[in-house]
C-alpha cells in the first residue's frame, strides 16, 4: 500500500534524471534562453516567420508594429509577400511589408483606419491583435468574457472572446483585458505560436471547447503531503510538442515533467520512456483502462463526470472523478488536476491557488 501511495504522489513529483530538452541556440544577439517567450520565438524563427534587424538583434521587448505583424501573419499563412501597391496612401510598394499588407487585406485579415490609412509604424494593441489572429485563423468558438474594460459595442469584442477560447491569451488579475495596451514583439510571437500550435486536443463530445490539460498560461499551486508544490510552464517544449513543467517544492526547484494530451487521453511522464495515461478520451463515466505507473499496472476508471469539488482555489463544477486501487483524482474542465485523495478519504494533494504565469 505504501508503494502505491508513493506512486500516486510521484505523479506530481516525477524525477527525470536523464531529462534533456531540445532547443536551438539563440541566433539573436540580444535574446537569451531565459526569456519568458524564448521557445516561441525560436520556433517562429525556425519556421522562417520572424527575423531580426540588420544588427543581429530581435528587440523582443519593443512594441510590434502593424507592419511587422502583417509580415509575421503573412509568413505564417503563406501569403504572397512580393512588394506591391496597396490601397493605403501610407504604404507604398517600396515598403518591406507592402505585399503582406495587401495580401492580408485581400484575405480580410487586417484593415485600415477610417481615414484610409494603415499606419504601418504604429504599435499593435491587444485589441488589434485579437482581431488579426481571430480573422487569420478563422476562429469561431467564443469564450465568456466579463472583463470590466471591454463591451459588446467594441470592434474587438467578439475577437477577444475567440482568442480567449483558444487559450491564445487571457486577462489580468484585476479582471481587465486592456485592449489598448501595446503588444511587444515577444508577446506577439507567443500569441502567434499558440495560434499555430494547439497543444491540447479538445474532447470530441465537448464540441472542441473542453480540455483537461494544465493551462500553460497559469501557475498551479498545490498543497501536497504538507509541502507547497508549484507547477510552472517552463516556456520550453520537448521536441517542439510537449510542454515542460518546472516543479518547485517549498520554493526550491526540484524537477521537471511533461504534461500533455492527445485525442486518446491525458498523460504525465518522460517522452523517452513509458508514459502514464491519467485519463482516457473521450471522457465517459464507467470507462476503464490499464495505465502503467512506474512499471506497475494500474486499472483506472472514470467514475463520474459531474462532480462538484471545493478546494482552497475555489469551487469547480462538472469535475471528472478518476478512481484506482490507490485513490481518487479530480480533474476540472479547462483547469486540470485539482485534488487527489486516498481511498479512505484523506486529502493528499489539493489545488490551493491558480495564478497567471
Amino acid at each position: 500500500m505504501l508503494k502505491k501511495i508513493m506512486a500516486l504522489l510521484a505523479v506530481l513529483m516525477l524525477t527525470f534524471s536523464s531529462f534533456s530538452v531540445h532547443t536551438e541556440a539563440a541566433s539573436f544577439s540580444d535574446l537569451s534562453d531565459n526569456h519568458r517567450f524564448y521557445e516561441e520565438m525560436m520556433y517562429l524563427e525556425g519556421e522562417g516567420i520572424i527575423a531580426g534587424y540588420p544588427d543581429g538583434t530581435f528587440r523582443a521587448d519593443q512594441a510590434v508594429t502593424r507592419a511587422a505583424a502583417a509580415i509575421m501573419i503573412g509568413r505564417a499563412l503563406g501569403l504572397d509577400g512580393a512588394p506591391k501597391d496597396t490601397k493605403f496612401p501610407d504604404v507604398g510598394k517600396n515598403q518591406k511589408a507592402s505585399g503582406y499588407i495587401a495580401s492580408a487585406v485581400e484575405q480580410e485579415i487586417i484593415s485600415g483606419f477610417p481615414d484610409g490609412t494603415y499606419r504601418p509604424d504604429e504599435p499593435v494593441t491587444r485589441g488589434q491583435m485579437a482581431i488579426f489572429l481571430s480573422r487569420a485563423f478563422n476562429l469561431k468558438t467564443e469564450a465568456a468574457a466579463s472583463f470590466s474594460d471591454i463591451s459588446p459595442n467594441m470592434q474587438a469584442y467578439v475577437h477577444i472572446k475567440r482568442i480567449l477560447a483558444e487559450n491564445i491569451t487571457e486577462g489580468y488579475p484585476d479582471n481587465t483585458y486592456r485592449p489598448d495596451l501595446d503588444v511587444t514583439r515577444a508577446q506577439f510571437s507567443a500569441f502567434l505560436e499558440r495560434a499555430l500550435n494547439d497543444d491540447s486536443a479538445p474532447l470530441p463530445e465537448a464540441g472542441g471547447s473542453v480540455t483537461y490539460a494544465m493551462n500553460t498560461n497559469k501557475v498551479y499551486h498545490y498543497s501536497s503531503y504538507g509541502g507547497d508544490v508549484t507547477f510552472r510552464y517552463s516556456g520550453k517544449k520537448y521536441e517542439n510538442k510537449w510542454p515542460i513543467w518546472d516543479i518547485s517544492v517549498n520554493g526550491v526547484q526540484m524537477t521537471s515533467l511533461v504534461n500533455y494530451e492527445d485525442s486518446e487521453g491525458y498523460y504525465y511522464g518522460h517522452p523517452d520512456s513509458d508514459l502514464s495515461q491519467m485519463m482516457k478520451y473521450p471522457v465517459k463515466a464507467g470507462e476503464s483502462w490499464n495505465a502503467s505507473l512506474f512499471g506497475e499496472e494500474e486499472i483506472r476508471t472514470i467514475s463520474s463526470t459531474t462532480k462538484t469539488v471545493k478546494t482552497p482555489a475555489g469551487t469547480f463544477h462538472n469535475v471528472v472523478e478518476v478512481t484506482s486501487s490507490t485513490g481518487i483524482e479530480y480533474y476540472a474542465p479547462n483547469v486540470g488536476l485539482i485534488k487527489m485523495t486516498l481511498n479512505d478519504g484523506e486529502v493528499v494533494t489539493e489545488l490551493t491557488k491558480l495564478t497567471n504565469r
